[in-house]
């Protein structure tokens, strides 16, 4: 079913769109549309130029929020009547000086199940958009998503159009009081996926292609969901996790990459991500993921199924890059409830870069030239990857 249409392009009101717009720098919401997406709803807001967005959600009546950079508003009335999809209406008004707000007031609870920005096409006459997938839920998760925790997810942070650098959050494992892995001569799995974390944001900086936010750069203690809100505050569009593992068999070697997934494809990536969860544990700073598990999963299956789609795909484009210049563990794309990759609106991936226990990973690890031809394989995989982002 087509999306239904709200255009500003009427008449005499067009005119006056068109001299607002000369006579202001501010980009212009010229198109509103909204209609039935999958079991939910999509809301579509077209623009002539780039802003700044926030989106959240406000209880008592139920709302969602836009909170947008100063922009104008080119569609002849500001209250917009839908009373279908499960939106009553859309308002638009002025916040505060600097800030635009778009109200949708929702006839049911809804939250926002991904937000994309998009960005203009000259050749095809795409203008830019602000995309909102509304998926319906039950109230307990709607309230949840408005009461935010410290241990659930924060609201959607204020995003900027993606740049032509993509930006790329790496997080070298544990750290401070949490050594990871230790081998048997002591050599500690923080110290070393943070070293490897360093040369592959040099790698990545230089290509001019990608930024990098490190979720630590020094020996400090940083929360499993601290590392996730220091991803998507700073806007990243991926997140790598860097980990070295140990093995009680020394003879078991070689990388692997694991992403999300509430069944772990096998009971030693089970127990990993039992391991790695208790990171918190071990620094003596644990947090509990949520106080209410059924509205958790609720919230996780709405608003991380698209995120996970895009995970596994960059996982799958990763393995064999890592397998032209280091061994693999069978079946080296695995999948866990690792809590550092649920980010909703961050494509995640742990990448565990060898083993400290086989003497041939410990000795690759040590090597200049494995590292550098590790970060120059995970470089090929991002240029791929974003060829065609999800």
């Amino acid at each position: 079913m087509p999306l239904n249409r709200i255009a500003a392009v009427a008449g005499g009101a067009w005119l006056s769109v068109l001299a607002a717009m000369s006579a202001s720098a501010a980009p212009s919401v010229t198109d509103v549309r909204l209609g039935p997406y999958g079991e939910g709803t999509r809301l579509v807001v077209e623009l002539t130029g780039a802003v700044e967005f926030e989106v959240f959600a406000l209880a008592s009546p139920e709302r969602l929020v836009i909170d947008l950079s100063p922009v104008d508003w080119a569609l002849p009335e500001r209250t917009l009547a839908f009373g279908r999809d499960g939106v009553v209406q859309i308002r638009f008004g002025r916040f505060r000086a600097d800030t635009l707000r778009i109200v949708i007031d929702l006839a049911g609870p809804l939250i926002v199940g991904g937000a994309q920005w998009r960005e203009a096409d000259a050749v095809s006459g795409t203008p830019y958009r602000l995309i909102l997938n509304l998926a319906p839920v039950p109230s307990a998760a709607f309230l949840a998503s408005v009461r935010i925790e410290p241990s659930e997810y924060p609201p959607l942070p204020l995003r900027k159009p993606p740049p032509l650098r993509r930006l790329i959050a790496l997080d070298p494992g544990h750290g401070g009081r949490d050594p990871g892995a230790v081998s048997l001569e002591g050599v500690k799995e923080k110290t070393v996926v943070l070293t490897f974390a360093r040369e592959l944001r040099a790698v990545l900086e230089a290509s001019g292609r990608y930024r990098v936010a490190m979720t630590r750069d020094g020996d400090s203690r940083v929360g499993l969901w601290q590392r996730v809100a220091i991803a998507r505050n700073a806007g990243a569009d991926v997140l790598l996790s860097i980990h070295v593992d140990r093995a009680d068999d020394p003879r078991v070697r070689g990388a692997s990459v694991y992403t999300l997934s509430e069944e772990a494809s096998d009971a030693e990536t089970a127990e990993l991500a039992r391991l790695e969860n208790r990171a918190d544990a071990v620094a003596g700073t644990y947090e509990p993921e949520s106080h209410d598990p059924d509205v958790a999963a609720v919230l996780a299956s709405m608003t991380q199924q698209g995120t996970m789609n895009c995970s596994a795909a960059l996982a799958e484009l990763l393995v064999p890059e890592l397998g032209s210049v280091a061994p693999l563990v069978t079946r080296a794309h695995r999948f866990a409830e690792f809590r550092v990759l649920k980010a909703p609106d961050v494509p995640s991936v742990l990448i565990e870069l060898g083993f400290l226990s086989n003497g041939q990973d410990a000795e690759r690890l040590e090597s200049d030239s494995h590292r550098r031809a590790l970060a120059e394989a995970i470089l090929s995989t991002l240029d791929e990857y974003f060829q065609e982002p999800c």
